[in-house]
């Protein structure tokens, strides 16, 4: 088919372990930049992305290339 338009957005949500309270200081923005590099090189679009102090949310585009098992597991790295 050639004219197939595929487009796959997930909603991630990651937690802190225990929930402890570690995103706080302004330590998310550094979290944020790294998420964001991360998705570049991985070829994915990032959305959104935002949180509070014990999980964060990730709104993102995947390409057909990425399995989703693989994006989350270790976020694409082999």
């Amino acid at each position: 088919m050639a004219n197939t338009y595929t487009q796959l957005m997930f909603h991630v949500v990651c937690s802190t372990k225990n929930r402890e309270r570690t995103l706080i200081d302004g330590h998310g923005d550094e979290l944020y930049k790294s998420i964001w590099g991360i998705h570049n090189t991985l070829n994915c679009h990032l959305y959104r992305i935002g949180g509070v102090e014990d999980h964060i949310h990730v709104l993102t585009g995947l390409p057909t290339t990425l399995a989703l098992a693989k994006y989350a597991g270790d976020q694409g790295r082999e």
